[in-house]
């Protein structure tokens, strides 16, 4: 989650497809180029983008921000106010032993817990030893240092931190290339190709071949600004959906369960390290820990890697790692010290009773990426700092399902639930003091059922793509069933720019006091797409739905609406007559209360006399060449209140 949020808009970030082929990438604390740059390079500029496409001799990039993600998006979300817990003792230096060794393959999905049964752990099924050994101190000696790691600290890489490349020539250091922006780049047989090694220390010769679509490229250009003199392929630049861990970063804790099964009851865990979780959990280790209470001070050295890999959590799962947590509470008060996270496929948590309490920035409650998965019932979460969502996924769509929430965040840029995952949230009741009360970025979904939230930031529901890497390009989706959904904010209730987007809602409240229903519109502020050809495209499809306010669209955006089993649209489309395409599809059951002149590309109407547009005297214009209006066969036709449905004027 890159951060992330502008402070008026939420963001969250980079879109791009799954990599193939590449590494990592270079140290955020190496801020040198990787290879000299010839006298004949030195008048050109440094570009840096991913591969959309290879075509011959040509290159398409999207390019990126060298200095990291665009602000915005879920790449920091979530903190919650100061619990006042007591600070469970720390651990003793004499506690950690070496890490036990791995069993061969004794780590099964930990059991499910029911809901409601707070007081006893569940057993454990399927241990024929009985209760895995408690966490006992002196049980786990200290993990070995990483090679190369004098302090022990965890490595300071980010796979997106862009700070190692190289500068832009007379370009401000690159740090204004336009972010989004495809440009084709030309290579010749003088083109000198680099690839970046895993320890991220040297380069190694590489050919065109090399490089595949979704790679990340930094291109020293020739004078004329498109012939490539030089390409240094950047390794292990994440892109969504790619799956495990898409980091070498190996992270510490306090406590580390690696490999092994381990058991704790009442137990209390703590560090007050920078860049080191409280429990870490890895490399196919099992955790079942009940009535815990752990507490996370310190701060990240690197937002990204907090934010993608976990570094810094209070309780972190890795590596195919499983954790069952009941009754467990969790405060932290440093920067990216995300509460719960899981991070890689296999990765898996389990959670039922469980009390989150953040206060530094980047500091969410639950947050799951590349595949990994949190699954939790009855949770508390509270966070306070900025780019805090209480329920998050980023980078390589993780997964959350919750039932039984209360959420609530205190920060900008921090709303209750954001997603560039898949998040599935059931009995929920949550406040978002300064953002969204929800956000989808990319190809990403959230799936509400009898929720209540609420969000006070610059848009109710906001669907996009920030173009900042963190979501992969499709279509944002949001369900909504027998919820309420509120925002304070004088902006429409629903946003959508530079995605597609699919919004489904069924039996859902919807309170805003702006009037603007939808808004699908470029944006020309935030660096999300190409001014110009980043609009937004909706269907929305309201079932048993009452829809109250106006419909915008501006000339590179369409709205479609579909109204069936007695859902009721009160407002007006397109009243500028701006929009691209714009189109209604009503059942007999359905209606529309036209509250100003109107403008539709297409209708379709199963009452085909349309006595279900209730036109209050105004007037709705159809296009008659468009296909799906054949039916009208160019007609004007009287409406109910003394309005018409009539042809367009060229």
């Amino acid at each position: 989650m890159k951060k992330k949020f502008l402070t008026l808009l939420l963001c969250t970030a980079m879109a791009c497809a799954p990599l193939t082929g590449c590494g990592k990438n270079t140290s955020p604390t190496d801020t040198s180029a990787k290879e000299e740059t010839p006298d004949t390079q030195k008048d050109g500029s440094v570009i840096y983008g991913r591969v959309k496409s290879i075509q011959d001799d040509t290159i398409t990039l999207t390019l990126q921000n060298m200095n990291g993600p665009a602000p915005g998006g879920n790449g920091s979300d979530g903190s919650m106010s100061d619990g006042e817990m007591d600070e469970p003792p720390s651990i003793s230096d004499g506690e950690m032993g070496g890490p036990p060794a791995k069993p061969g393959d004794d780590t099964g999905q930990p059991p499910s817990m029911s809901d409601g049964e707070m007081d006893e752990p569940p057993a454990k099924p399927g241990d024929d030893t009985g209760q895995p050994p408690s966490m006992s101190d002196g049980e786990m000696d200290e993990p070995p240092a990483k090679p190369g790691d004098d302090m022990g600290q965890p490595p300071a890489a980010s796979d997106n931190s862009m700070e190692g490349a190289p500068a832009l020539s007379g370009n401000d250091g690159g740090q204004h290339q336009p972010m989004g922006e495809e440009k084709d780049i030309t290579v010749t047989k003088d083109t000198v190709y680099t690839l970046e090694a895993e320890n991220d220390a040297d380069t190694t010769d590489a050919s065109l071949e090399d490089i595949t679509e979704g790679c990340m490229l930094t291109v020293t250009l020739k004078e004329d600004r498109t012939t490539a003199a030089a390409i240094t392929i950047r390794q292990g630049m994440p892109g969504p959906g790619g799956g495990a861990e898409a980091s070498d970063l190996e992270l510490s804790g306090a406590k580390t369960i690696e490999g092994k099964k381990i058991s704790s009851s009442d137990e209390s865990f703590s560090s007050t390290s920078d860049d080191e979780n409280a429990v870490l959990v890895t490399d196919q280790g099992n955790l079942y820990m009940a009535g815990a209470v752990l507490s996370k001070s310190g701060d990240t050295s690197n937002e990204d890697n907090s934010n993608f890999y976990g570094l810094n959590a209070a309780l972190a799962v890795t590596n195919a790692g499983t954790a069952e947590l009941t009754n467990i509470e969790i405060t932290s008060t440093g920067e990216g010290s995300n509460a719960i996270f899981a991070t890689g496929e296999g990765s898996s948590i389990t959670a039922d009773n469980i009390r989150i309490h953040t206060t530094g920035d980047s500091a969410r409650g639950l947050d799951a990426t590349y595949g990994g998965t949190i699954t939790a019932s009855s949770v508390d979460i509270t966070t306070e700092g900025t780019h805090c969502a209480a329920l998050a996924t980023d980078r390589g769509e993780g997964t959350i399902t919750v039932n039984g929430a209360t959420l609530s965040t205190a920060g900008e840029g921090s709303p209750c639930i954001y997603s560039t995952g898949d998040i599935t949230v059931r009995n929920a009741a949550g406040t978002a003091a300064r953002s969204q009360t929800l956000v989808v970025e990319g190809k990403n979904s959230i799936d509400l059922t009898d929720c209540e939230l609420t969000g006070a930031g610059p848009n109710g529901l906001m669907l996009y793509q920030s173009t900042s890497g963190d979501a992969g390009e499709g279509t944002a989706v949001l369900h909504a069933a027998n919820s309420k959904l509120t925002t304070t904010s004088s902006g429409p209730m629903i946003y959508v720019t530079n995605t597609d987007a699919e919004v489904t809602l069924t039996n859902t409240e919807l309170t805003f006091p702006s009037g603007t229903l939808i808004q699908v519109s470029q944006n020309e502020t935030n660096n999300w797409g190409i001014p110009g050809q980043n609009g937004g495209s909706l269907t929305l499809t309201g079932t048993q739905q009452i829809l109250d306010g106006d419909i915008s669209c501006d000339g590179i955006s369409t709205v479609n609406l579909i109204l069936s089993e007695k859902s009721t649209l009160t407002g007006a489309i397109d009243t500028a007559h701006t929009g691209k395409e714009t189109s209604l599809h009503l059942d007999d059951s359905s209606t529309w209360n036209v509250t100003a002149d109107s403008y539709l590309t297409s209708l379709s109407n199963t009452q085909e006399s349309c006595s279900n547009i209730q036109s209050n005297g105004h007037t709705v214009y159809y296009d008659p060449a468009h296909t799906d209006n054949k039916w009208l066969d160019g007609q004007t036709l009287e409406l109910p209140g003394g309005g018409k449905l009539t042809p367009v004027s060229a």
